[in-house]
């Protein structure tokens, strides 16, 4: 085997491995659409069975004022920023990668150069798609974990208002239940990846499939993605 055959070996090698990496990172933005949709859906289902059943118990003249607390309104907000932040999870997918056809003409023109350009391309397709995954990753952790509270403080309501406690106990118990809950909330937050030692790192530390980024990272890549939405806004007024 001669050098020229070993390279193109190692050429294809890095490529299959480049694409099967592209795979995955569309398989993961997938998943996380897929969630964020079904989170959606069942959030609005549970918007419209409660405003229903309400509207019942008030026919039927049942005091529903009552059950109109802290605990409850609560939860009412979070449930309906998590159905927001749904949409916006599963409407802000943009996977990057692909040839076009210009792309494909100078694949033609100069075939010498269509392996580097092209493993030059992968690379900047999978940084770009590692980003769009820990935003997505991030936006679909909050929208969990606002559902998970909402749901605490809806029971935590209703058994404050069967219990008739209170104003005294309903505020104390609300504080130390928002304590409570933005403890774990940041603990459940924060669990996005187990530290691997120094020593053991392999020669190629390799891209976080299901994460994309680390949280700060992925915060820092929806700043940029605001900013830029900002800046493009702009540019259109102006013209």
């Amino acid at each position: 085997m001669d050098a020229d055959e070993f390279g193109d070996i190692e050429d294809d090698a890095l490529l299959r491995e480049l694409h099967l990496t592209l795979d995955y990172q569309v398989e993961r933005l997938k998943d996380i659409d897929s969630k964020a949709l079904e989170i959606l859906k069942a959030n609005l289902l549970l918007i419209g069975i409660f405003v229903t059943g309400v509207s019942i118990l008030v026919q039927t003249g049942v005091d529903v004022s009552r059950f109109l607390n802290t605990f409850t309104v609560l939860a009412g907000l979070l449930l309906l920023a998590s159905t927001v932040l749904a949409g916006v999870t599963y409407t802000s997918s943009n996977v990057r990668g692909g040839l076009d056809s210009n792309a494909v003409e100078r694949a033609l023109a100069e075939p010498e150069l269509y392996r580097e350009e092209l493993a030059e391309s992968y690379a900047s397709w999978i940084e770009y798609n590692a980003d769009v995954t820990a935003v997505n990753d991030l936006l679909v952790t909050v929208t969990v974990l606002l559902v998970a509270d909402s749901f605490v403080f809806l029971i935590a309501g209703v058994v404050a208002a069967v219990a008739e406690a209170s104003f005294i106990v309903e505020v104390a118990a609300f504080v130390a239940l928002v304590l409570l809950m933005g403890f774990f909330t940041r603990l459940a937050y924060n669990m996005d990846h187990v530290d691997q030692p120094h020593s053991e790192m392999p020669p190629f530390e390799g891209v976080r499939i299901s994460k994309g980024r680390t949280r700060e990272r992925g915060f820092d890549a929806l700043l940029r993605m605001l900013r830029k939405g900002e800046e493009g806004r702009g540019t259109g007024d102006e013209e």
